[in-house]
């Protein structure tokens, strides 16, 4: 696990309408040894599953192109910048 992503105070993640495109993302970036984390989805985000995919955000189009080439769909993404015990949410529009 990285330590650096693990206390980064900004990051991206994707999070995803089921479990198992979760664990098929991470499969996929595990194979392109991308920087990344499987953490549980933040509290104030509302998605349906209970896993998202955490990196930092100069990786987001390349990370968001890999999966869609591998048909893994991205329900949404997000750029969380933590503030002291808070967070801050923006969703993000993917191409």
């Amino acid at each position: 696990m990285d330590n650096q992503l693990m206390k980064a105070s900004q990051y991206c993640l994707f999070t995803f309408a089921t479990t198992s495109y979760a664990l098929k993302a991470e499969r996929v970036l595990k194979e392109i040894d991308a920087e990344f984390m499987v953490v549980p989805t933040l509290r104030e985000i509302s998605s349906s599953c209970g896993l998202a995919v955490k990196f930092f955000p100069d990786r987001l189009e390349e990370y968001a192109q890999e999966l869609k080439n591998r048909q893994v769909t991205i329900d949404a993404a997000y750029r969380v910048q933590r503030n002291g015990h808070r967070n801050n949410i923006e969703k993000l529009e993917l191409q």
